[in-house]
């Protein structure tokens, strides 16, 4: 008995000039292979082996959902399920299921067709299944693995999925995974990492570093030992990331900030809030981690300050909870020409990827026979030819090349799949970038590191700067606190300098900072971003008083009204952020963040507010905990890249009341 689904044939067609033809798309299929008698008269058994369809003798890991006549979710693995069904099997497995229909589905990642099939489950029945996936697309042989750098195999002291870093490895196998970082805090040994790494996989290890509040977490693939033993000496410094950057580097690894805007509304927490500032100076990290259209105007504006920054993504899953993303649910692909910890970091760092929500949908780009990472240089205006190539295996929605920040081509792409190459002319006379995005009809979306393009004789960097300023009641790790406090950043571009900071209040000057005050560290930590302990009065200049183009600074806040942060230069420019109202009359702990980051042609806001405990309820010595993600949110993001303007927001939107731009 063979079940087939039908295949056929999708067209795959290019612009002018390039070749046409067919992609036969062949689905994957199933035979039933046994029928046994199973001792049970209320349940019947399932037997399945999958298996590679162009090679039945090779087993493939795979991903499995099994859904019972009952709509219960059996689980094959003897670890348990995910909360949508989900378990892992390496090659085969068995279930016992109740009478009736039983559906199941696998998978063994994007390269391969998913297999769906409803079998009859018959009292004392026991029932062999052979699947045959069919791989339809390899981007290895196209010299791109595909990985993810943010994996806990456990984050949680009790999981609820028993798992450990063998089941990480499979899952990531069975996600069609070419490697991945599990980043937990346990030093995974070399006899580990080789255990479990096999041809076609590589088992990293790199721990998540968490450097501090208003900085951001990172991840650190390709590291040739920890950096926790030299973790406080690096962050005891304004820009922390810029001396981790440095660390990694020459530890052979690179840095990436992870969860970028998690949540969008914060600033002090998980998010990367230090990269506002190191965008201004042109010393960000190698890579950012993209995971949804807020990351993706963050990243278009910290490139479009003229900073190099790959593209890469993540998810952050911890395979012990039930609610988890699994490896790959999005993902990076590195080119190197070979798979191993050294040529992945050397992709990284080049800017050698494209990202991806795990789909099946591959994006390459070219210009001119560059690809993405490259830096084209042209003494005069100059023509250009991009190079778009997308495969996919469910029909597209849009395919846009990017240059900017702004869509410069919409390519008619729509409920077109299998491999499409299109071209689009350029022609350049200036510094730039440009970039591909693609997305299916699914939500499935690919996006590549950029292409940048540098005249032989590059006019200076356009001048930029950012000003953050957040008011909460939080501690230096994010427990709450009965006292208020201001937290103010404000940085400008090399050539420029810092000779005044103010916190204002309803249009008066609450504090005034100046060089000629010095630095005054509040029990030695570094203000804003110092790790231990509760915040006091505190500020510091950047690299010194007198010679500084970065400040940070701590003070408290007990007045209502609306504050904003203003900043002075030694030109005589004066710079101002968003306004925020301070209630000081409300119960309950609460956050209002805002940022206002400027260049010459590139504009980026966010408003985020956060409220939730009662301050009547703290407690100490932990008055409440950590807080991480209040209930009652807002946020804001608008961009604008030349004179196209962009707005995402999300949460309770009465709260944007809190908030005003100022003239």
């Amino acid at each position: 008995m063979l079940g087939w689904w039908k295949g056929g044939v999708t067209e795959c067609w290019a612009g002018e000039g390039q070749r046409q033809g067919v992609l036969p798309l062949v689905e994957s299929r199933f035979e039933i292979i046994a029928r046994e008698s199973f001792s049970s008269a209320a349940n019947g058994e399932i037997f399945l082996e999958a298996c590679e369809a162009a090679d039945t003798s090779r087993l493939l890991a795979v991903r499995v959902e099994v859904t019972a006549s009952d709509g219960s979710h059996p689980d094959g693995s003897g670890r348990g399920v995910y909360n949508d069904g989900r378990f892992f099997a390496d090659g085969k497995f068995s279930v016992c299921v109740p009478l009736g229909k039983t559906a199941i589905r696998l998978s063994s990642g994007p390269d391969y067709v998913p297999l769906e099939m409803t079998l009859e489950a018959k009292a004392g029945e026991r029932v062999g299944v052979r699947a045959q996936l069919v791989r339809w697309f390899a981007p290895h042989q196209h010299g791109w693995f595909g990985g993810d750098n943010h994996v806990h195999a456990q984050h949680d002291a009790h999981a609820l999925v028993r798992t450990d870093i063998d089941f990480a490895a499979l899952q990531a196998r069975a996600d069609g995974l070419s490697y991945i970082t599990e980043a937990g805090p346990r030093e995974l040994t070399a006899a580990e990492l080789d255990r479990l790494s096999r041809p076609g996989f590589l088992m990293l290890h790199a721990a998540e570093l968490r450097p501090a509040c208003f900085v951001g977490h990172l991840n650190t693939p390709g590291i040739a030992r920890p950096l926790a033993d030299r973790l406080d000496a690096l962050v005891h410094r304004p820009l922390p990331v810029q001396a981790i950057t440095e660390a990694v580097h020459e530890l052979g690894g690179v840095t990436i900030h992870s969860h970028p805007l998690a949540p969008p509304h914060q600033l002090h927490w998980m998010g990367a809030t230090e990269i506002f500032s190191d965008a201004v100076l042109g010393r960000c990290a190698d890579a950012l981690d993209t995971d949804s259209p807020a990351t993706e105007l963050l990243r278009f504006a910290v490139l479009s300050l003229g900073n190099r920054l790959a593209v890469s993504s993540y998810t952050d899953c911890d395979l012990g909870r039930s609610r988890t993303l699994s490896p790959g649910d999005r993902r990076v692909y590195c080119h190197a020409n070979q798979l191993s910890a050294a040529a992945l970091v050397q992709a990284m760092l080049r800017g050698r990827t494209f990202a991806t929500n795990g789909g099946p949908l591959f994006g390459f780009f070219s210009v001119d026979d560059h690809l993405p990472g490259d830096v084209i240089r042209f003494a005069t205006e100059q023509a250009f030819t991009a190079r778009a190539e997308i495969h996919s295996r469910r029909p597209l929605k849009s395919m846009e090349i990017y240059r900017r920040g702004n869509r410069v081509e919409a390519f008619d792409v729509k409920d077109r799949q299998g491999e499409l190459i299109l071209t689009h002319p350029i022609r350049e006379r200036e510094t730039s970038w440009y970039t591909l995005r693609a997305e299916d009809v699914d939500g499935h979306w690919a996006v590549t590191s950029p292409i940048y393009f540098e005249p032989r004789n590059p006019q200076p960097r356009p001048a930029a700067s950012v000003l953050l300023l957040e008011i909460s009641n939080i501690s230096r790790y994010a427990s709450l606190r009965r006292e208020f406090f201001a937290h103010l950043v404000a940085t400008v571009s090399p050539g420029q300098q810092l000779t005044e900071i103010q916190l204002v209040n309803d249009g008066a000057a609450l504090q005034h900072f100046t060089p000629v005050n010095g630095n005054q560290l509040a029990s030695g930590e570094i203000p804003v971003t110092g790790r231990n302990g509760n915040y006091a009065p505190g500020w510091i200049w950047y690299p010194e008083p007198g010679a500084s183009n970065h400040f940070q600074a701590d003070y408290p806040v007990t007045g209502s009204g609306w504050y904003t942060l203003c900043a002075t230069t030694a030109g005589g420019k004066r710079l101002e952020s968003d306004a925020v109202y301070f209630d000081a009359a409300n119960l309950n702990s609460q956050e209002l963040s805002v940022v206002n980051m400027v260049g010459a042609d590139t504009r980026f806001q966010l408003w985020g507010f956060g409220e939730e405990t009662p301050l009547a309820a703290l407690q100490p010595p932990t008055q409440a905990g950590e807080w991480w993600y209040p209930r009652k949110a807002f946020g804001k993001i608008q961009a604008r890249f030349a004179n196209e303007p962009h707005e995402l927001s999300g949460g309770n939107q009465t709260m944007s009341r809190l908030f005003r731009v100022v003239p």
